[in-house]
């Protein structure tokens, strides 16, 4: 079914998980302090008496196989070696029952285990041996998830996208290829030829598409495969940008030790007031092939000692040479670029399980592919954290009812109405949509006013499926931070999110742009304006924000507090469009309508974190109109610290934006990019908007105000204030932004000539203007 892999196992042992060049390392590495904790269990390891082992005592028997293996391909030590083949022989018979959730995760390992022993103590197996041990291998193999041969799931996600066929599979087939080469074959002929590309199509963006749980699951398994092949001798079997996906969980950690979550978050993740540590050897294997000392950093920050069940490969991938850098060292504004179009913007890398850090951490979501599976229906979604979780995500994969097909699960917690985005009901959508389906599975569709299950629901089995059929959602379609990129006082993300929707929404577009004020008192501000049009102006539209505590609604002015379990942040969101007298802001939550979906509350009984929240607000223009623009501007401070700063809405002919505290932000009205003249005011007096509650800025006696006008086309700009000369500036293609610093008058803002093509500032000092 699959074309012949194009590397083979070389003619020589051991070459499963390591060569014979390999050897004085792994001998040294024995004496490094960080790996003092593993050799000495390995040593207890290989010291267990089989027949204890054999007996179902503890620890496990792979356990027990690895570690005598080990030490003879170490020290030719020949009674460890014949431990590990009559350990080997013996288990390799063992039964299991294929109707076990996730059976395959244990006969997989079983399977690696014994081709270990197969590779490395080859010398001490009769021909006898080897045979039997291949008639097993088959046996096993048969009753993976993934089936003999493996043509059963995708290859992008569920099981099979795990160990069982980039490990297993795999690492048996290399240890047995001169007996048996089929095993490899078929199963690196289908590694190479669908699970590569698909991989190398999503690596560039630096996320994993899966989430915080699984994506940090699946990533560790493509990394055995990066491993095993390297260690076969067939190089890298990916792009190199495999390595970036290992920064989405650094600057996705909160100060707090948890994570902002992304979709189906499993249990542990859940733990209140602990370091969540990701899968063992995320960090150590990806850092120590790559090379990368922030990975190595984040490792020893999450794990002091390593789980039993991970010893042998942190023994075998921990690479000495690759010392730790710290994570505070690197940029605090990170942008996860296509097929993703994510972007994390913080305010610093300080720590505290409480209210001890000050640091601000948002996550700005388009989201151009949906994958399904354990993937949510967020796109254009926005998480917010400053002592403690404000603008959340909601809903919880555990409990009776949080797990996989779990009522909660499917109709709420990985729907849109359990994200911050945005909503357009309308009442018929379930005659287009009235099933859903995920493999052999299928139930009836709910009606939350969300985003749409492409492929109903099913989730796409090779590349090709994915981008050719629905999965595409949206189109990043700028970004940009400055002017520091390490400490930058803005982050930018604006993008394109209506294919997410069914024909209800004709555009959603949705632009945000993270303020960071590096003050103590008003750490930092996400504004997010968005543009949306229905192709019914009667479809209602909500535009959500979620909490764990029960929001306060007082006018345009929405405040969310996280008061409790030592938190004490605060969100004030004001809300400038739809217009005052143009918009209901309704709170939505509380007992009974937790997870409420449009009459009907999706509830789940797992009650002992509060992080799955229990509220949200709906913001909704009361006219009926196809379109209508939401501008919301969140600002974060502590509970009961200083007043919050003004906001105001600001506009001209063709922009619209908001000030808060010294800064003035425009956006274009059509959503297009401006080529045209411009002419940019300054607002009003801030003092006198700060009668209305919040705290006036002194911009008048600092020199001006900072001024960022998005939406522009791309080129050189001239900008001309009475009184100065008149200065260029660059707008660039991807960023379509202009911050002019300084700004104390109205500008004029000139356009590129008209088929000009994009020409340096010559110099010129954006300060200038």
């Amino acid at each position: 079914m699959y074309p012949k892999p194009p590397h083979k196992p070389p003619q020589e042992h051991p070459r499963l998980l390591l060569r014979h060049r390999d050897m004085p390392g792994l001998r040294e590495k024995r004496t490094k302090p960080e790996m003092k904790q593993v050799w000495e269990r390995l040593v207890y390891f290989s010291q267990v008496d089989i027949r204890e082992a054999a007996s179902g005592d503890t620890p496990e028997d792979v356990y027990l196989i690895e570690a005598n293996a080990l030490m003879y391909v170490l020290d030719d030590d020949r009674e460890a070696g014949q431990r590990a083949k009559e350990l080997a022989l013996s288990c390799i018979t063992k039964s299991f029952n294929p109707n076990f959730q996730d059976i395959s995760r244990a006969i997989g390992r079983l399977m690696l285990a014994a081709a270990v022993v197969y590779d490395w103590c080859r010398e001490l197996l009769s021909d006898e041996d080897r045979q039997f041990m291949i008639v097993h291998f088959r046996r096993l193999a048969h009753m993976l998830e993934c089936g003999f041969p493996p043509r059963k799931e995708g290859s992008i996600v569920g099981h099979t996208s795990e160990w069982m066929l980039m490990r297993d599979l795999i690492g048996t087939g290399i240890a047995i290829y001169d007996e048996d080469p089929e095993l490899y074959d078929v199963a690196a002929g289908r590694f190479y030829a669908e699970m590569v590309p698909a991989r190398n199509f999503f690596y560039p963006s630096g996320w994993h598409h899966q989430g915080d749980n699984y994506g940090a699951y699946r990533y560790q398994a493509e990394l055995y495969a990066t491993w095993i092949l390297d260690r076969m001798g067939a190089g890298n079997p990916y792009d190199p940008s495999q390595e970036e996906v290992g920064y989405q969980w650094i600057y996705t950690r909160r100060p707090d030790g948890k994570l902002l979550r992304d979709g189906d978050s499993d249990n542990p993740l859940y733990a209140e007031h602990q370091y969540i540590k990701l899968f063992p050897l995320v960090y150590l294997m990806a850092g120590s092939y790559y090379g990368n000392p922030y990975f190595i950093d984040q490792q020893f920050r999450e794990f002091e000692t390593i789980p039993d069940m991970y010893v042998f490969h942190a023994f075998l991938f921990y690479n000495p040479d690759v010392g730790p850098k710290s994570v505070k060292e690197l940029p605090l504004t990170r942008y996860f670029g296509s097929p993703a179009g994510i972007m994390i913007a913080r305010t610093g890398w300080d720590e505290g399980m409480d209210r001890a850090s000050s640091a601000v951490v948002a996550e700005m979501r388009i989201g151009e592919y949906q994958y399904n599976n354990h993937q949510h229906l967020d796109a254009g979604a926005f998480q917010l954290y400053y002592k403690g979780y404000l603008a959340i995500d909601s809903g919880i994969y555990k409990g009776s009812s949080g797990k996989y097909h779990s009522p909660h699960n499917k109709y709420y917690f990985k729907r849109s109405i359990a994200h911050n985005t945005v909503l357009v009901y309308d009442p018929d959508e379930l005659k287009q949509y009235p099933y859903v389906k995920d493999g052999g599975l299928v139930w009836p569709n709910v009606n939350d006013g969300g985003q749409r299950w492409p492929n109903e629901g099913r989730p796409p089995l090779t590349l090709d499926d994915l981008l050719n059929k629905d999965f595409k959602r949206g189109e990043a379609l700028a970004h940009a931070c400055g002017p520091d990129p390490v400490q930058p006082d803005y982050s930018y993300l604006k993008g394109d999110i209506t294919a997410a929707y069914s024909a209800k929404m004709k555009q959603f577009q949705r632009s945000f742009l993270f303020l960071n004020f590096k003050d103590a008192d008003h750490p930092a501000a996400l504004i997010v304006f968005d543009r949306v049009v229905s192709a019914n102006a009667e479809f209602e539209k909500y535009w959500l924000l979620h909490s764990v505590e029960e929001p306060q609604v007082s006018g345009s002015r929405t405040v969310v507090s996280r008061s409790e379990d030592g938190y004490n942040g605060q969100l004030i969101n004001d809300t400038l469009l739809p217009e005052p007298d143009n918009v209901d802001i309704v709170p939505v939550g509380g007992p009974g309508k937790e997870f409420w979906v449009f009459g009907t509350n999706y509830v789940n009984d797992f009650p002992s974190t509060k992080e799955q929240g229990a509220w949200r607000i709906e913001a909704s223009p009361r006219t009926p109109s196809e379109q209508d623009l939401f501008l919301n501007v969140m600002q974060v401070k502590d509970i009961g610290g200083p007043a919050p700063l003004a906001t105001a809405k600001v506009e001209t002919e063709q922009l619209v934006g908001a000030a808060i505290g010294n800064w003035t932000v425009y956006f274009s009205k059509s959503g297009l990019r401006l080529s045209e003249e411009l002419i940019i005011p300054m607002p009003e007096d801030r003092c006198a908007a700060a009668s209305s509650g919040g705290a006036a800025d002194d911009a008048g006696a600092t020199g001006g105000r900072e001024c960022l006008i998005a939406d522009l086309a791309p080129g050189t700009w001239t900008v001309e204030i009475a009184g100065c000369p008149a200065a260029r500036h660059e707008v660039a293609e991807e960023a379509g932004v202009l911050h002019l610093p300084g700004a104390s008058a109205a500008m004029r803002l000139i356009p590129p000539p008209a088929g000009r093509s994009a020409v340096k500032n010559n110099g010129e000092d954006e300060a200038e203007a």
